[in-house]
Formats: structure tokens, C-alpha cells, sequence
């Protein structure tokens, strides 16, 4: 598009790329959608542009390198349907290129997003919109009659997944959590919905589970558990919880020998709960030097630091901190490149803060069924933007010893035992 034209009247459309005769007789959406994708196209080249620090066909400044690869494409469902953009490639750039106009993740336009979680309030499910209702969304859109035709199929696929064969997942690491939404009609209180996913050896991300569970009882975590046993999931290497007693019970119940690792920015938030606002900052730098040492030596070390320098003065928040630590520094024992994964739950966390921006549109579900599919459909497409993390021989060697080695050799922590009764 030339930028010598000032206004739009004066422009044609050989300026825009196509003729009078590629417009006419042509619906409203497939002008719109040619429109969509002139606009992405052309802003994306300008990001390209930008970013390099050149036009197209200057030559490249030794001190800005990088060039154009040519394209690939992408299609993004926007309310008109389904449109197709080639969008740029750059290579031998210092920093890799991402585009604000269409970012890698971006499959559909954000009032489309919105008109999906009303689908949903109807009773609509889905593991992937973009497959099951491609054909329908790629010409005419989505109809109310659409829609009731598709619940049927759709209702059957999110079935099929809750049963299917967990035996081919090798998951080396498992996340567990629960969310509570208000999902019945009336005054009825918030149910827990229990969710497990895990990191497989191949480092990919895999939602395993999403089943109601009332409250998160050890009764309903331990029939979790066992649904995924019973689908033929084996025990992970390692189990990544945020500390409920109902999960931890029912994790020693039913995988005894299998490792915890207890989220530590929950366990910092509680021991800072037990410290005056005025020294928070100053406890929760202590704690980081527990939780950040470079390795379990220097985490021990800075325990028994803590304890020196707050143990007078805050016995309760060393109480809590001593409170089931060993299960703390557990991932210290593993990989230290898979660290930054498994001291926290927030990788499930993050994807609960979208289920909740989702169902807050809807309020109150009509039925469990249109509760749990968005949260399933939710939890999938966060899954699919996940880079996943490294895995190679080396570190899977590893973590083979280790469960090999099970249970860990305990960790002293007799210098917290006279705090334990204050918490």
C-alpha cells in the first residue's frame, strides 16, 4: 500500500492488489476477509521492516543482521470467518522476531473469543474449535442451528477424552490443582474442579484430568488419582501440588514412594502471613535465599540462617516454614534446567487465571457439563501455546536414577523442630 496516497478516495484497487472484477459478486465476509488480510499482511511487513531496520531490497547493515526467509501461513478466524495470511519469516536476526499485529499464538479475534464462552453457558464443548467447526466458521459463519447441531458431537469428543488411554503418556512430572466456580443455578456454593496435567519426557505439556470434585477432599484428589490409574496412567517421577492437605493425603495414599514438590510461592505467601507488614520484605528475601540457592547445601545453609535470625522473633512463621519443607526443596534433587518448572504450580496456576476470566462472563453454569468443558477447552488451548520444556539423555538418565533411588534420602531439618508446635 503507497503512502503517497493521503486519503482513501484516492486510491484503487490495483493499489490494494486485486481488480474491480475480484470484488464484485462477492459476499460481504469474503470482502471483508480480503480486507483482513491486506491490513495484516502489510502492517506485519512494516514490523519486519522496522524490526531489520530496512526496506525490502536495501542492503543489510553489518550491525543489524538479518534478512527476510519468505513466508509462511497462517489462518485466523475472525467474525467473518476464516482468514488466510501469509505472514513473514526473518533469519540470522540477533533477537528472534515476533509480530504485535498477528503474535504466534493468536488464532481468533477477541469478540469471537467472547462469543465462544457464551457457547459454552449454551452447553457447547469442544477440544478444538478450529477442527470441529472449520467447515461450518470458513464460509458462513457460526449459526444458532450450527451450534445445536454440533452440541451432540461435541458433548461425545469431550467424553472420548475424559476416557481415554492415558498408557502412551509418559509423564515425568505431574501438576495438580483445583479451581472453585459457582457452577449451578440458585445460592448454591463454589465447587472444586481438580485438574491434572504433566510435563511428558519429550518435555510437551499434557492435560491429563479435569473432574469435579465438590470440595478437595482426600477422597475426591484420591479418585482423581485413581481415574488416571485406571486409564493406565504410571506414577510420574515427580508430583507438583500447592499444599492442600486433602491432596497431600490422598497422594501418600495412593503413590507413597513417588517425590513431592510442595509450590513454594504458597508456602512463602503463608509464613509471610505470620510477619508484621513492616518486616515482610526483609523475611521474604531470607526466604528466597532458600528456595533461589543455587543448591540444596546452600538452601540448608540459608535455613538454618533463618532460623538463627527469626526464630526469637517470629516463631509462627518459622513454624509454618518448617511445616512440611522437605516437600519444599524436593526439586532441588532433579535437573537444575527444570528448576524454574517445579519449584511453583504456576504453570497451572496462570491457565486457572484465563478459566476465570471466561466463566466469570458466563456467571453460573447451567449444568456440570457446560462448567467442565470450558474449563477442559480453556486448559487445552493454554496447553497448546506452551514452548514445553528441554529433555535430553542426560537429564532423563537423571531422573531414571532418581526414581530408581526412591524414596529421596530425607533432608535435616532438626534445626526447625522446636518452631514446628508454634505454627
Amino acid at each position: 500500500m503507497r503512502k503517497a496516497y493521503a486519503k482513501i478516495e484516492e486510491m484503487s484497487t490495483a493499489d490494494l492488489g486485486f481488480s474491480l472484477d475480484d470484488v464484485r459478486g462477492r459476499s460481504l465476509d469474503e470482502v471483508a476477509r480480503m480486507g483482513a488480510k491486506l491490513v495484516l499482511e502489510v502492517a506485519m511487513g512494516e514490523e519486519v521492516a522496522e524490526f531489520l531496520g530496512r526496506n525490502r531490497y536495501d542492503r543489510t547493515d553489518a550491525d543489524r543482521p538479518g534478512y527476510r526467509n519468505g513466508k509462511r501461513t497462517r489462518h485466523v478466524q475472525v467474525g467473518s470467518g476464516l482468514v488466510e495470511v501469509d505472514a513473514p519469516k526473518v533469519t540470522g536476526a540477533l533477537l528472534p522476531f515476533g509480530s504485535e499485529v498477528l503474535p504466534a499464538w493468536k488464532r481468533r479475534g477477541e469478540e469471537l473469543e467472547e462469543t465462544i464462552v457464551q457457547l459454552y453457558a449454551e452447553g457447547l464443548s469442544t477440544r478444538d474449535f478450529r477442527r470441529a467447526l472449520g467447515k461450518l466458521w470458513g464460509e458462513t459463519g457460526l449459526s444458532k442451528s450450527s451450534v445445536s447441531r454440533a452440541n451432540k458431537t461435541l458433548h461425545a469428543a469431550f467424553s472420548a477424552w475424559r476416557k481415554r488411554d492415558l498408557s502412551s503418556e509418559d509423564v515425568l512430572y505431574l501438576f495438580l490443582d483445583g479451581v472453585y466456580l459457582k457452577m449451578r443455578a440458585g445460592k448454591s456454593p463454589a465447587e472444586a474442579v481438580l485438574v491434572a496435567h504433566g510435563i511428558t519426557t519429550e518435555g510437551k505439556r499434557t492435560l491429563l484430568g479435569v473432574m469435579l470434585g465438590g470440595r478437595e477432599s482426600t477422597e475426591s484428589w484420591k479418585g482423581l488419582l485413581e481415574h488416571l490409574e485406571a486409564r493406565g496412567l504410571r506414577p510420574p517421577a515427580l508430583v507438583i501440588h500447592d499444599g492442600n492437605k486433602g491432596m497431600a493425603a490422598a497422594l501418600k495414599s495412593v503413590w507413597k514412594e513417588v517425590p513431592r514438590q510442595r509450590c513454594i510461592a504458597h508456602k512463602i505467601r503463608n509464613v509471610l502471613a505470620r510477619v508484621p507488614r513492616a518486616h515482610q520484605a526483609e523475611v521474604k528475601r531470607a526466604l528466597r535465599n532458600i528456595f533461589y540457592a543455587p543448591c540444596l547445601a546452600e538452601a540448608m545453609a540459608a535455613v538454618n540462617a533463618f532460623a538463627a535470625k527469626y526464630g526469637k522473633r517470629f516463631p509462627t512463621a518459622c513454624g509454618i516454614l518448617a511445616k512440611d519443607l522437605e516437600d519444599c526443596l524436593t526439586f532441588y534433587r532433579f535437573p537444575e534446567m527444570h528448576w524454574k518448572r517445579l519449584r511453583t504450580s504456576n504453570v497451572i496456576e496462570r491457565a486457572f487465571r484465563e478459566v476465570r476470566r471466561r466463566t466469570n462472563v458466563v456467571g453460573r453454569f447451567p449444568g456440570e457439563m457446560a462448567a467442565l468443558t470450558l474449563i477442559w477447552a480453556t486448559l487445552e488451548e493454554d496447553r497448546l501455546k506452551w514452548r514445553g520444556v528441554q529433555m535430553d539423555d542426560d537429564i532423563l538418565q537423571a531422573v531414571a536414577k532418581l526414581r530408581e533411588e526412591a524414596p529421596l534420602e530425607e533432608i535435616d531439618l532438626s534445626v526447625l523442630d522446636k518452631y514446628r508446635d508454634a505454627a
